[in-house]
């Protein structure tokens, strides 16, 4: 039960992973065979077609392209009845088909193509209640034993929220991928890390910068669990707090709360700066209760993430200030950008209390943070 529940939970950011969530259901309840699919309430559509290891190795191909031809336009009636009875249950056939025995079956094609494949009973589930498009689970049976401990199983019952949460969860994931994937794109070309992250603190969707960001391994990692692990458990609990109150999860007065923290790296360039923001969804465009933050990861000593152009026009810097800048954003400390550029260690802290003050900033983290606000629509120097 327990791999079920961990393959059916990644599959909300890994539909690719469905089949062999199926084949862990069908292990956790001696199930022979079963297949998930989405049918519309209104349309004869079918569509997202999962199998179980028995159809993949030997039927998969054949099954689907019959199911997508109409050939199941039989079991109709089933359908129709199944949405009417309790969801997330289990039915055997004569149930979803509103007869006594076996033998008062109305013909079907697909029960006739999987009784040559030695199955005896079909059990069915409608997934969710909610339309237009309903996921119905089915399962193929080979003894009468087998399917009647499936519906006596009350841990079935439990699996079959399970299975709704993450699909339910699969549709707002990729919904919002369709809505913000151009914004990410940009967000990806100018090297800001994005993780989506849920109620729960776990991430639901990231973009590649953001996989970046976990591959340098420098302060920043995911939990089995796809939680953010930051450098100290100060800086996570503050993570966790900044999340609920983009969440309003907090009581209290949440306008207060900061947005901004920063996150030491163990190589000790300069800190990731992360800012956190609520995903504004107020007309439930995506899903009627979505609470999720947008936690961005900008890194200092990325070249060309940060924009020296746009400072340099914003305060009107000299050529000498800017290449202060453009040193310190790549992550190097007073020291270095002195040794860099052959002068003493008091004459680049001279420039940088000019730069400061040209920039109307308050420190040297400020400047980083401006940096990475002019990187829109602003491109670094040429050489830098």
């Amino acid at each position: 039960m327990k791999e079920f529940i961990e393959a059916t939970m990644r599959c909300a950011t890994m539909p690719e992973q469905w089949d062999y969530a199926l084949d862990e259901f069908n292990a956790a309840f001696g199930i022979s065979a079963s297949c998930m699919f989405s049918i519309h309430e209104f349309e004869d559509n079918r569509a997202d077609f999962t199998w179980s290891k028995f159809f993949r190795n030997k039927h998969h191909d054949g099954v689907e392209a019959f199911m997508q031809a109409g050939a199941d336009a039989d079991d109709r009636p089933a359908y129709e009845n199944l949405f009417r009875l309790q969801p997330q249950q289990f039915y055997e056939e004569m149930v979803t088909f509103g007869v006594d025995t076996y033998d008062d079956l109305p013909p079907s094609k697909v029960r006739n193509l999987t009784e040559g494949w030695g199955f005896v009973m079909r059990t069915a589930a409608a997934v969710n209640a909610t339309g237009p498009w309903i996921d119905t689970l089915l399962c193929q049976h080979r003894d009468q034993d087998e399917w009647q401990k499936l519906l006596r199983n009350r841990n079935a019952q439990i699996a079959l929220p399970i299975l709704a949460n993450s699909l339910s969860l699969g549709r707002t994931i990729r919904a919002l991928r369709s809505r913000f994937n151009a914004a990410l794109a940009v967000l990806d070309a100018l090297g800001l890390g994005v993780f989506l992250v849920d109620a729960k603190h776990s991430v639901i969707d990231l973009n590649k910068a953001a996989e970046c960001i976990l591959d340098a391994a420098d302060g920043i990692r995911l939990s089995p669990k796809r939680q953010l692990l930051l450098s100290s458990p100060e800086a996570e609990q503050k993570l966790r707090t900044l999340v609920d109150g983009a969440n309003g999860l907090l009581n209290g007065e949440v306008g207060q709360l900061e947005t901004v923290m920063a996150v030491r790296k163990q190589s000790g360039r300069y800190d990731y700066l992360l800012s956190v923001q609520p995903l504004n969804d107020a007309e439930a465009e995506l899903e009627v209760g979505l609470r999720c933050a947008f936690v961005t990861i900008i890194d200092p000593a990325r070249h060309g993430s940060l924009s020296i152009e746009g400072l340099q026009a914003l305060g009107q810097l000299t050529t000498s200030e800017a290449d202060v800048v453009r040193l310190l954003v790549k992550g190097y400390r007073l020291s270095e950008v002195a040794e860099r550029r052959d002068v003493s260690i008091n004459t680049v802290k001279t420039q940088l209390k000019d730069i400061v003050q040209k920039l109307r900033c308050s420190t040297q983290s400020d400047v980083i943070r401006l940096a990475a606000a002019t990187r829109i629509p602003m491109r670094d120097h040429p050489n830098g």
